[in-house]
């Protein structure tokens, strides 16, 4: 039986440090990506506390339509609402 190809069973292994074809890939490890992310992180996580306080304070202000501290505090939030998913889509920006 004729051989017409060798096969080498074993892989190869790359010396020294291993670049990744993307850069992207590699930004993860940077420290000033890794700010980006945990400020991003941050305001995701304010995001969703002041996303269900205003769903409680609207749900309140249903059930008590005449209380207008209850509509103010429901404006006050969609104001601070606002100004988070602004500094979120910033942030993320940043990160893309």
């Amino acid at each position: 039986m004729i051989k017409l190809f060798e096969v080498e069973d074993k892989p190869q292994r790359l010396k020294g440090p291993v670049m990744s074809m993307y850069f992207y890939d590699d930004t993860d490890e940077w420290p000033e990506y890794k700010i980006i992310k945990d400020d991003i992180h941050r305001l995701e996580v304010t995001h969703l506390e002041f996303l269900k306080e205003l769903q409680e304070a609207e749900s309140a202000c249903i059930s008590d339509p005449k209380n207008e501290n209850l509509k103010a505090k429901v404006d006050v939030l969609k104001k601070k609402l606002k100004e988070i998913e602004k500094r979120l889509n910033e942030s993320l920006s940043m990160y893309r």
